[in-house]
């Protein structure tokens, strides 16, 4: 199991054991990328979730001006990930049907990353639904923590649009 090792600091695994992350050992693949290789591009079918077992990563959005999409739409990078926590992203494609990716993932230098396929995912869950479990719950809590972080920057928005059009 050469990889899970790596995946010991991985949120996605809060709270197991090596013997209980090792159940979906079979459910991943270790692959590497080239700095400023895509990993994720927004707007694309995923049916897998990456986690960052070494280099740095960039998440970015296209912002969408008034008018011509195709032609306004400009990438913004909201956040860098390093592999220090070894982060996992790509984790709504293991809940939804024809999940769309919602953002791109570039790497910004030489990566390696861990993929795990929605269905293979799935099977491991079913076969193990203790440790299933854990993981959907350690998937919910990354969700509800993003929730409650957009939600206020929304409140930010509102609020400083309002009192723009208050003058």
């Amino acid at each position: 199991m050469p990889h899970i090792q790596h995946l010991k600091n991985c949120p996605l695994f809060k709270g197991m054991t090596e013997e209980e992350i090792a159940v979906y050992r079979p459910a991943t693949k270790q692959v590497s990328y080239k700095a400023g290789e895509a990993i994720m591009t927004e707007g694309e079918a995923g049916d897998t979730l990456v986690i960052l077992i070494k280099g740095e990563v960039t998440i970015s959005k296209k912002l969408t001006l008034l008018g011509d999409e195709a032609a306004d739409a400009k990438d913004k990078t909201f956040i860098t990930l390093s592999d220090e926590f070894k982060p996992f992203f790509g984790e709504m494609a293991m809940l939804m049907e024809h999940s769309i990716r919602t953002a791109s993932v570039i790497a910004s230098s030489d990566c390696e990353i861990v993929i795990m396929g929605k269905n293979a995912f799935q099977a491991a869950s079913i076969k193990h639904p203790s440790v299933g479990l854990q993981v959907m719950e350690n998937i919910a809590q990354k969700l509800a923590t993003n929730l409650e972080r957009e939600s206020k920057n929304v409140l930010k928005l509102t609020t400083a649009f309002s009192l723009i059009l208050e003058e």
